[in-house]
């Protein structure tokens, strides 16, 4: 992404470090080669973003606390934003687009958040854990038979064979947090491959990096997406129920309901985007913490109830699902010792930020006890703090509860390496294989 002046330089830049690009190696696999080189001088511009990069935590913290310099119009990139061959291919599907609630400034924003949130209060929460619960354990329960349905007695787990196998990805934090996202934005479970797709399409459109006839193929599916969400809108409107869909049409928490063309925006992005993709990862990411490391996985098995919630503080802090957002200043201002003319864009590095080894001593290593880990970044700050955290604390302690339960043994697959999937804005591993 580029801003119509490029910025000046203020610091000596070395393209092969800033150069950074989370989608090819080495920043795939570890983006932290670049985190820590990084932090180690002012922000500086990387000519694969047009964006200065602020890696340091208090760098981070100035801008996410000061939303009058720094402006959220561009948090998230529009799917409108992309090249002409793009663009006619949505316009020709009346793909409806705003500015998503991320990129909402005050006072708009608001009106528009406070909505939102209404899908995510501690009711909801609490209303949604039987369904987490019985969600997890069914799918514990199809490692025992490789997916096959088989009966078991109502609300009775089916015994799992002493030794066995799965990809805790595919088979379990996908499916899991699939289930429990398409509850709770009112999407028909039947229906979930198929938004799945159009899911990745969107996220495939906010990526500036993807290959254009990625972009275009999936601006292709949009209409369909548009022509499918409409129809949902529609029916809640007549007939509302306990959904997001139905919060953002009818509106709540006193503000009115958000125009057609919002709820498409917020429903297809904010909420099954980053919903769908930073729960599943922290999941994965959590249990790969708990079996790589024997201290944290016998504390685990001890007191699930205790640690686990401990843990994955820590992990979101170590491994941040969601790499970060992009600002842009609204003024001429001085961050970190750059020089930032108004309209500079910058991109906010939450991951870099959370190894801050001034704010977290051996910001490497898992430490559970870390006391100031609540500091940590993963879910943003302020302003634009994610809305859906308390709804990603439970399914990961439930998702991670169930397996420590039904699965005690369980251990990471001799020869297993990680690796991690190529993506703009998330961190995630393509798999995480398990025996037991």
């Amino acid at each position: 992404m580029t801003t119509a002046e490029e910025p000046a330089i203020t610091c000596p830049v070395d393209h092969g470090l800033l150069d950074f690009n989370p989608m090819v190696s080495p920043h795939r696999e570890d983006p932290h080669l670049f985190y820590r080189a990084a932090r180690e001088q002012p922000p500086a511009l990387s000519p694969t973003l047009g964006a200065y990069m602020v890696t340091r935590y208090d760098d981070l913290v100035t801008v996410i606390d000061d939303p009058e310099t720094y402006s959220s119009k561009p948090a998230v990139p529009l799917m409108y934003s992309n090249p002409p061959e793009v663009v006619e291919v949505l316009r020709a599907g009346n793909v409806p687009e705003t500015g998503a609630v991320v990129n909402e400034d005050e006072p708009e924003h608001t009106p528009i958040r406070r909505v939102f949130d209404a899908g995510f209060t501690g009711a909801r929460v609490r209303a949604m854990m039987p369904t987490m619960r019985a969600t997890a354990d069914s799918l514990v329960d199809a490692f025992a038979t490789g997916g096959i349905e088989h009966s078991t007695p109502a609300g009775e787990p089916s015994a799992i064979p002493a030794r066995g196998r799965a990809d805790l990805v595919a088979q379990y934090a996908v499916p899991f947090v699939q289930s429990v996202i398409s509850a709770i934005i009112g999407y028909p479970p039947q229906d979930t491959a198929q938004i799945q797709i159009w899911t990745d399409d969107v996220a495939t459109l906010w990526n500036p990096l993807a290959p254009l006839e990625d972009r275009i193929a999936s601006a292709g599916r949009m209409g369909d997406y548009t022509v499918y969400l409409q129809a949902l809108i529609d029916e809640r409107r007549a007939h509302p129920r306990e959904d997001l869909i139905s919060d953002l049409v009818h509106g709540a928490n006193g503000y009115p309901g958000l125009s057609d063309a919002l709820v498409h925006n917020i429903t297809r992005g904010a909420a099954r985007v980053a919903g769908f993709d930073t729960t599943r990862d922290a999941i994965t990411a959590t249990m790969l913490a708990i079996l790589q490391n024997p201290d944290v996985h016998d504390r685990v098995l001890a007191d699930p109830a205790r640690t686990i919630p401990k843990v994955t503080e820590e992990v979101l802090r170590r491994d941040a699902p969601h790499r970060g957002l992009f600002r842009v200043t609204t003024r001429d201002t001085v961050l970190g010792g750059t020089e930032l003319p108004a309209g500079t864009m910058v991109l906010l590095l939450f991951g870099s930020g959370n190894r801050d080894e001034t704010r977290f001593p051996l910001p490497d290593t898992v430490d559970i006890d870390r006391p100031n880990v609540r500091q940590h970044l993963a879910f943003g700050r302020g302003l634009h703090v994610c809305p859906g955290a308390p709804m990603a604390r439970a399914e990961i302690r439930v998702a991670l509860e169930t397996l420590v339960r039904r699965l005690p043994e369980m251990r990471l697959a001799d020869g297993y390496t990680p690796s991690y999937i190529a993506s703009y804005f998330f961190r995630g591993l393509e798999t995480l294989d398990v025996t037991w």
